[in-house]
């Protein structure tokens, strides 16, 4: 059952012990999407309704004039996922128009473990450090240093900096870099990898495209998706791939994710419309 439990955060993708944000308050804030999602245990005629989440985004200014995006992913269990543990977690990212992630934070609250995990981003350009504000090619970057603080109420705390040649993304991040592709010009297997960090690792998640399809969801709506399949490497093997439809609007918003257990089941994620 932890596994579902790990499954259904997965889909949805103390501070004392932290240090301050870092990105300064903004001046001006829309929210410009709003997305529900709900959460099932899937195997064979079995239907559960185990968690939900809301992913949300704004457009933000900051007192200088810099523009810069801001996200955030609340999940939580239901019904029988809920009683036998009780979830709620918190995602959140700054990001700039380039997409290129400024800060994220993760608050863990599982049962009664606790956990809050904090990345501060850094990019050189040429050996020189950049702010990473509007404007910025990410073609232009060499290196990525990465700050993680990390706060446990039963292990103690972790500070490390992973250095990345290149771009650099977080959990949350990386799934707006998805998101903002060109899929329309891209041809069915298409493979492109990306550098995550997650705690205090970090790892190279795979971007498989599968091309165009039609995402049919529990309710028998039907939406034009293009669909892809992400992995993360291992040093054996590459990890299940999580299968992701996104919708072939602009926007590109998550329509369903699927996620398959080993001899359990699987977990589906679908937009709430």
């Amino acid at each position: 059952m932890k596994q579902i439990l790990i499954a259904i955060l997965t889909v949805f993708c103390l501070i004392n012990a932290m240090p301050a944000l870092a990105v300064t308050k903004a001046k001006s804030s829309d929210k410009v999407e709003s997305l529900k999602y709900d959460a099932y245990y899937h195997k064979g005629f079995i239907w559960i309704k185990a968690g939900s989440g809301v992913l949300t985004q704004w457009d933000e200014q900051t007192d200088d004039g810099k523009n810069r995006k801001h996200a955030q992913l609340c999940g939580r269990t239901l019904s029988i996922a809920e009683s036998l543990m009780k979830v709620r977690d918190t995602l959140e990212c700054w990001y700039n128009p380039d997409v290129l992630p400024i800060e994220y934070v993760k608050k863990t609250n599982e049962g009664s473990y606790q956990a809050i995990e904090r990345n501060y981003y850094h990019i050189f350009d040429d050996g020189n450090l950049k702010e990473i504000s509007d404007g910025l090619d990410p073609a232009v970057i060499d290196s990525t240093k990465i700050d993680v603080y990390r706060w446990r109420n039963k292990k103690g705390n972790d500070r490390k900096t992973i250095v990345n040649g290149g771009e650099a993304y977080d959990m949350l991040t990386i799934f707006y870099k998805i998101r903002s592709l060109d899929f329309d010009n891209m041809a069915a297997g298409t493979k492109l990898k990306y550098y995550i960090v997650s705690g205090i690792k970090g790892r190279w998640m795979n971007v498989h495209y599968m091309g165009k399809t039609t995402c049919t969801l529990r309710s028998g709506k039907q939406y034009p998706a293009h669909r892809i399949e992400l992995t993360f490497q291992s040093k054996d093997s590459d990890s299940t791939p999580l299968q992701v439809w996104l919708a072939q609007s602009p926007d590109h918003r998550p329509l369903s994710v699927i996620i398959q257990l080993k001899r359990i089941g699987s977990i589906q994620g679908e937009i709430v419309e």
